[in-house]
């Protein structure tokens, strides 16, 4: 039984696994992600053997909680940015235009 926390880990099991014949049960998140995933050498495919498509974008929950790359920084610098000086702004002007 598998619940590791990055890919890298994740697939040297699954490659060790694969290698000595053993049954593996991989069970993890990614990001919003979820994933369970039974591997059984020569009869099912391997968890190396197949890969979700890339998000387009961070999700919500890795920016606030669990940022592990330069990218993660730089969006969260951007959100922060854009709700600072962007959407209170416009949502003040908003307001102000509705008392008006």
């Amino acid at each position: 039984l598998n619940a590791l926390d990055n890919m890298d880990a994740r697939l040297f099991m699954d490659g060790q696994c694969v290698a000595n014949e053993k049954a593996l049960i991989d069970a993890g998140t990614l990001g919003s992600k979820g994933n369970v995933q039974i591997v059984v050498p020569h009869l099912s495919e391997s968890y190396a053997s197949s890969a979700d498509p890339p998000e387009q974008s961070i999700p919500v929950c890795t920016l606030k909680n669990f940022p592990y790359s330069i990218s993660h920084t730089i969006q969260w610098g951007r959100d922060l940015f854009d709700g600072l000086f962007a959407r209170r702004p416009k949502q003040a002007n908003q307001y102000a235009d509705v008392l008006s």
